[in-house]
């Protein structure tokens, strides 16, 4: 791989990161929905930025371990102390993941011990996941589902994953991309209108993310998105600290 990537597998071994928490809201009336858990990496003092590191690095087959970590540290917290996670918890995933076994015993670990908890463990498959690669999984997916697992679609709009896909795929939720829903200029693309059709047939959980400006709620509510993240609402605030 990249020597990019090679500088961002080299902090993590050094294990000079954290995971930190973003709420997810209600455009209704700003409640507390869920909240996404997010990893921040530092080499030394400099933080390394997900937008220099992803998606890419997450077809690296070295990828699968940082998921493990992760999940190892969140099943700690959750023995010592479930009360700092959210009624719903997000967890991005990918191709790589899925192709994992043991990163996928250990998501479902971690599912069964969220429902323990009095909690869901919703994950969102990221938007590099293909067509191909999305229905490859399906089975895998509808185990967990049965498991009380929720499964979104992260970043719809900034992939390949279109509105049919959604509709034929097993997904409770979608998160459409800041591209579509962070910018005004963005609110008539047609894909806002292909997902809400799928919606009228097919209960779907719709998050608008990305959002910086307090004063868009209205028009994501009129669009038919029912919650938001970004943050306008919430800042991403220190969730877990690796030993």
């Amino acid at each position: 791989m990249s020597e990019l990537h090679d500088e961002f597998f080299s902090a993590l071994d050094q294990g000079n990161w954290f995971l930190a928490s973003q709420k997810i809201v209600s455009l209704a009336d700003q409640s507390d929905y869920g909240a996404e858990i997010l990893i921040r990496l530092f080499d030394g003092d400099r933080f390394l930025s997900n937008g220099k590191f992803f998606p890419g690095i997450c077809r690296d087959e070295r990828y699968p371990r940082i998921t493990q970590q992760i999940v190892d540290l969140i099943c700690e917290q959750l023995d010592t102390d479930a009360s700092v996670f959210a009624e719903r918890v997000f967890l991005n995933v990918t191709p790589t993941d899925f192709s994992n076994i043991l990163t996928v015993e250990k998501l479902t670990e971690l599912g069964q011990k969220f429902y323990q908890s009095g909690r869901d463990l919703v994950l969102e498959l990221s938007e590099i996941f293909t067509p191909d690669e999305l229905f490859a999984c399906e089975e895998t997916v509808e185990v967990f589902r049965k498991a009380g697992v929720i499964i979104g679609l992260d970043d719809y709009g900034a992939g390949v994953i279109s509105a049919a896909d959604i509709a034929a795929f097993p997904f409770d939720l979608v998160k459409s991309d800041r591209s579509l829903c962070g910018f005004e200029d963005a609110w008539d693309s047609p894909l806002h209108g292909e997902l809400m059709h799928v919606s009228e047939s097919k209960p779907l959980v719709l998050i608008a993310e990305g959002i910086e400006k307090v004063e868009q709620a209205a028009g994501l509510a009129a669009l038919g998105y029912q919650y938001v993240q970004g943050y306008a609402f919430d800042q991403p605030t220190k969730l877990i600290q690796r030993n």
